[in-house]
């Protein structure tokens, strides 16, 4: 199977998923997903696991990401589970992937999802201790078999820093080479910041995904594509360096709503602003990317 960095190169926008935290929400109720760790699910209830892979491949989504948002050691240690499932909780979420994958004759990819750590480095935890369980999260996704590693929702920049420099380590350690994505979360239209994710990659950037995930909603993730791929395009990046935008349905800034057909509707003007990869984050459900495929058939003809 081709890379996904191969695919891009030849067919854009490709779709990512939608949120994972949210369908199980709608799925169990917020009574019993609230403030509990769902990465636990993939060993607790793995058909529960697989119903909601096989929700996002059966909506349109070329690029799903593993159940493994929390699993660091440190992540886990916050919801009070014990750190060293953590190895079990990746393997596990990209075997029930890999699953639902053979179950379809579509290209999917797997994307291993790597989340923040919940905590602050050189406050609540050190810069290696946050390195080590990155790399031991990583490296586990590694090994199950993930086609890329997404890492995801980085509010501090150091600890983007950190999980990039974890992905290379384990790459280099491991003898591989897969695609990475790092997409970081903005509470604000990040004005003046696409540049900065150099300082994660550093001056031979190549061959990697960028962009913003959370927070803002559809209209900044417009904007958010366009700053991106403007500064791709003034350093001779755009080849080589892809963009994605994976914003919220619902905005944590207005507290509003975007339904499928409101984020659909927009679905032009992420791709003439240079979005590659698109998805959607909290509040989402598959049904926003349905959605977004149908528009992405009329508009683009795949």
């Amino acid at each position: 199977m081709a890379s996904i960095l191969e695919r891009l190169a030849v067919r854009r926008p490709l779709l990512s998923d939608s949120a994972t935290g949210t369908w199980f929400q709608q799925r169990l109720g917020p009574a019993t997903v609230g403030g509990e760790c769902c990465d636990q699910y993939n060993v607790t209830a793995p058909e529960l696991v697989r119903e909601l892979y096989r929700a996002k491949v059966a909506a349109g989504a070329d690029m799903v990401l593993t159940n493994t948002f929390g699993s660091t050691p440190l992540r886990l240690a916050e919801f009070h589970v014990d750190p060293e499932a953590a190895d079990g909780f990746n393997k596990a979420g990209v075997r029930l992937l890999q699953d639902v994958r053979r179950e379809t004759d579509r290209e999917i990819f797997i994307g291993g999802n790597v989340g923040p750590t919940g905590k602050i480095i050189g406050q609540s935890a050190s810069y290696d201790e946050v390195m080590d369980s990155m790399v031991r999260q990583i490296r586990t996704l590694v090994r199950a078999g993930v086609d890329l590693i997404c890492i995801e929702t980085m509010l501090q920049s150091l600890e983007g820093q950190v999980a990039v420099e974890a992905a290379r380590e384990v790459f280099a350690a491991e003898r591989i080479s897969i695609p990475l994505c790092a997409t970081f979360a903005f509470m604000n239209r990040p004005n003046g910041s696409a540049g900065e994710f150099r300082t994660f990659f550093g001056d031979t950037v190549r061959h990697i995904i960028v962009g913003a995930n959370c927070s803002i909603g559809v209209e900044d993730a417009v904007s958010v594509a366009d700053e991106f791929t403007r500064y791709c395009s003034e350093h001779a990046l755009l080849d080589t360096v892809f963009v994605s935008v994976k914003p919220n349905s619902q905005v944590m800034a207005t507290m509003t709503y975007e339904d499928p057909e409101f984020v659909a509707a927009r679905f032009g003007r992420l791709v003439a602003a240079g979005a590659d990869l698109i998805g959607f984050c909290c509040g989402s459900v598959p049904a926003h990317i349905a959605a977004v495929a149908r528009q992405r058939q009329a508009l683009r003809g795949f």
